[in-house]
């Protein structure tokens, strides 16, 4: 059956458009007939598309071309991380010879997946797969490869690419993303951030490591310069002239994401100092002493030995008429009131004191109490 007939006829959908990118946008009616038909919550069937990770992932969809600029420095350069407020890409703007679509929307398709996720015939390809967010399945912890090179390899029984390892900070950034994605928060070394957040950070971060050094302060670019030292590749992975994240050859892209990986890396073992927004998710908060607070006493304090006795007067006074007598003189001696003399007296018959035991204001020969 054609997919066409399959999502219009199929679903008793016959005049409905199908658009050519189903995990893009697909109509309302259509993912509404999926849920009746498959007895999948609509609300999971909306998470399976592009749209449907508004605002988290993607800051909007589509990005008009006159928001471009301001959903870019929004998104991107206001999550400032290595850098100061305000000194990540200064010099840098987008310009409309090549549309920027948004953060990780891809400027060229990436059709990637899991050599042994393929392998497997009762599953399929991570819709996130196809954003420069992720070079690995955190489940198999191996490489995305070329889909059809997989796909060619796999039916016609010949060997194909298999199991990579990724590398360390690569597979550091692809953990947290995954743990965005599936829970929806991301536990980082010096704190726990919202996905959306860390979507933010991660691609604020992306966006530092591919400046020019020469225009950064001491501390920036000192920053840059260790980080793409430790990696052991070339500054910039060897880029001459900015363009966005997502504008770059997914081989360059990769440099990035290395590069961002290395960061978080040195940052968490307090190698680099970052000075942006979101620096302090970065590196575990130092240890702060916590008063012990004062010893005790080993003396009696006046305070406990009234205390000690008036416990011992209450429990007398459940049992002797006298003690109770005494006991309630004693506490509305300062009672200027038949009120406050009341609320005396009802709180020793709370006590456990029979209500006999306590005679009233004028059998006391309180007379001055108004």
């Amino acid at each position: 059956m054609p997919v066409r007939d399959l999502l219009t006829r199929n679903l008793g959908l016959v005049d409905l458009w199908v658009p050519d990118d189903l995990d893009y946008d697909p109509p309302q009616a259509m993912l509404a007939a999926l849920a009746e038909r498959t007895g999948v919550d609509l609300a999971r069937l909306k998470a399976m598309t592009w749209v449907g990770w508004q605002p988290w992932l993607f800051d909007m969809l589509p990005v008009p071309l006159q928001a471009s600029q301001p959903v870019f420095d929004t998104y991107v350069r206001d999550s400032s991380v290595l850098l100061a407020p305000g000194e990540a890409g200064v010099n840098n703007v987008l310009h409309h010879g090549q549309r920027w679509a948004g953060p990780w929307y891809p400027y060229r398709p990436l059709r990637r997946t899991c050599p042994l996720c393929a392998a497997d015939s009762e599953r399929g390809r991570a819709l996130v797969w196809r954003l420069p967010l992720m070079t690995s399945c955190v489940e198999h912890r191996c490489r995305l490869e070329d889909a059809g090179e997989v796909a060619v390899s796999i039916t016609l029984g010949r060997p194909g690419p298999g199991p990579v390892l990724p590398a360390a900070p690569l597979f550091t950034v692809d953990g947290y993303t995954y743990e965005a994605l599936t829970t929806g928060r991301v536990a980082l070394p010096g704190r726990s951030v919202h996905a959306g957040v860390w979507f933010r950070l991660l691609r604020g971060l992306l966006d530092e490591v591919s400046l020019a050094l020469t225009s950064r302060s001491v501390h920036g670019r000192a920053v840059l310069e260790r980080i793409w030292q430790a990696t052991g590749r070339e500054e910039r992975a060897g880029l001459k002239v900015w363009r966005p994240y997502e504008h770059l050859k997914p081989e360059i892209q990769e440099e990035m994401l290395h590069a961002a990986g290395t960061a978080l890396h040195l940052a968490a073992d307090g190698a680099i100092t970052a000075r942006g927004r979101f620096a302090s998710a970065l590196r575990p908060p130092a240890e702060r002493h916590v008063y012990d607070g004062d010893r005790p006493s080993p003396h009696r304090t006046a305070w406990q030995e009234a205390v000690t006795e008036l416990e011992a007067a209450l429990t007398l006074a459940r049992t002797d008429r006298d003690t109770a007598r005494q006991l309630l003189a004693l506490l509305t001696l300062g009672c200027r009131t038949l009120d406050r003399f009341e609320q005396e007296r009802a709180y020793l018959f709370g006590a456990g004191v029979p209500a006999e035991f306590l005679p009233g204001a004028r059998e006391l020969g309180r007379e001055d109490l108004t």
